[in-house]
């Protein structure tokens, strides 16, 4: 079992996204505040929307990691910039049919970065494999 997975743009990620802003912004608009803030609101939820979308579903941020390589507890996160980050797998990662969310914390940092696979950010084959290395070990 290589441990080379890599990542591409998720469709469910970013329906999600888009979903949840989204109503985001119908909440602003009923807000009772001035038309003025609902606008500024607005304009800033749509900015986090492009940015979110641009990082973790399309991947096209050059901080956006594109692959990552397991060994053992250790991680590697290869990001679009050509970027490679290592660092901690945490215990806390959650692994699920439908999700995974892997928790890192990179060397040198204190900060958790976390990742996000949908079922449909890799291939079905190497998504099983993903899951089966990150909760039983490998």
């Amino acid at each position: 079992m290589s441990s080379l997975f890599e990542l591409q743009a998720s469709r469910i990620c970013s329906a999600l996204l888009i979903l949840v802003y989204s109503l985001a912004v119908l909440i602003v608009f009923t807000l009772p505040v001035m038309a003025l803030a609902k606008v500024a609101l607005a304009m800033l939820l749509v900015g986090a929307l492009v940015y979110y979308l641009r990082r973790i579903a399309w991947l096209l941020s050059a901080s956006s990691p594109v692959a990552m390589r397991i060994q053992g507890a250790n991680i590697t996160l290869l990001t679009r910039a050509g970027e490679e980050l290592s660092g901690e797998l945490m215990a806390d990662t959650l692994v699920t049919p439908i999700l995974i969310v892997i928790n890192v914390i990179p060397q040198g940092s204190k900060k958790i970065s976390s990742v996000l696979v949908f079922p449909d950010s890799m291939d079905k084959e190497r998504s099983r494999e993903l899951r089966v290395l990150l909760k039983w070990g490998g």
